[in-house]
């Protein structure tokens, strides 16, 4: 089974990870939305792998050690990590996008993004 249409968004703020599910959803993906780390490894740990969506929210140690258990147990998995407007730390990730970007457009760069591998 292909997970690529698979996000699991992490995200402490309520507002936000609705905004996201939504457009995501009528986008055609299928959305995971946790509040906590612990839900999130539990979720990556069940084998929900295709895409993983987080932000400044998440502390750089638990999203390390997040994106580290995702990209084992998901090697074809994309990595995404919202960046605050203030943020000096900026940790890796398959794509880096601001968290003042609308939903659209991230969707636009998942798609792009998985275009690219697809070659």
């Amino acid at each position: 089974m292909t997970y690529e249409k698979t996000v699991l968004s992490l995200n402490p703020d309520r507002e936000t990870l609705l905004r996201y599910e939504t457009v995501l959803r009528e986008s055609g993906f299928e959305v995971v939305s946790v509040s906590a780390p612990l839900d999130a490894r539990f979720e990556i740990e069940m084998g929900r792998c295709g895409i993983f969506l987080t932000g400044y929210l998440t502390p750089v140690p638990i999203y390390c050690d997040l994106a580290s258990l995702f990209t084992r147990s998901c090697p074809d998995g994309l990595i995404i990590f919202f960046v605050g407007h203030a943020d000096d730390n900026i940790p890796e990730a398959d794509i880096l996008v601001s968290d003042r970007d609308e939903p659209r457009s991230v969707v636009e760069r998942i798609c792009s993004r998985q275009q690219t591998k697809a070659r």
